[in-house]
């Protein structure tokens, strides 16, 4: 799924997100299509310890915890000292 077609199915919710295919580009990464694996009310905190939790579990895999008010995504790629790159 885009994300708009998530937002329209997921209105005002936390969720955490796989990301199937996607792609760096000027220090930003594009997320082309993603898989939602889990929804929250418009509660933070058992999203976050759910995202930490897969993380975790499986450290390959691309998890992003987002909300659904938010219009465009804006990911900022890290480096290994957790500075934005450009």
């Amino acid at each position: 799924m885009t994300w708009l077609e998530i937002r329209q199915q997921y209105p005002h919710r936390w969720l955490i997100v796989e990301a199937l295919d996607a792609s760096t580009e000027h220090g930003k990464r594009l997320i082309h299509q993603m898989q939602v694996i889990q929804s929250f009310e418009n509660i933070w905190k058992p999203a976050w310890e759910c995202f930490k939790a897969l993380c975790s579990d499986n450290p390959v895999r691309e998890y992003y915890m987002l909300h659904t008010d938010r219009e465009n995504l804006d990911i900022r790629v890290m480096d290994a000292f957790r500075r934005v790159t450009e």
